[in-house]
């Protein structure tokens, strides 16, 4: 997380529908009181963070909008950028973005794969042959995860 300790001001945990009122600005009420809050935070007033999950679902919420896939993640990117917003793991969360970006993931996947990319020596236990196009992903079909090695013979 990005915050230090003894920083000025409470922390605060974003959720999504604020977000989505900054974005969308509907209904305009809400939207000006969730913008008036995020220059709050960009003045020091309080740290707010934003859990990846909360990402996870304005991902959703803009996609199932009908927002195109690399507008949504250009949008959701412009919000992390704004001063006195904090996420978890900043890098994780702009890899995903950007993979999900790409059309190919839906933003869960895109995760799991940034994830994946992150820790060596790791796959992603999925049927979503999508992932075996991710430079860096290596995917663990189920059907064969439990099988034993080639060679092996069960009794």
């Amino acid at each position: 997380m990005v915050r230090a300790r003894g920083t000025a001001g409470s922390t605060v945990f974003c959720d999504t529908n604020v977000l989505v009122r900054i974005l969308t600005g509907d209904p305009p009420a809400q939207a000006q009181s969730a913008a008036r809050a995020l220059e709050a935070a960009g003045e020091g007033v309080f740290a707010l963070i934003v859990p990846d999950i909360v990402v996870a679902e304005v991902a959703y919420v803009l996609a199932s909008s009908g927002i195109e896939t690399p507008r949504a993640a250009e949008l959701i990117e412009r919000l992390l950028d704004l001063p006195g917003v904090e996420v978890v793991d900043e890098v994780l969360l702009r890899d995903a973005l950007m993979l999900w970006s790409q059309g190919r993931l839906d933003f869960a996947d895109a995760y799991l794969a940034a994830l994946a990319r992150r820790i060596s020596d790791s796959r992603v236990l999925s049927f979503d042959r999508d992932l075996d196009r991710v430079e860096g992903v290596t995917r663990l079909d189920p059907s064969v995860a439990g099988s034993p090695p080639p060679g092996e013979v069960d009794d």
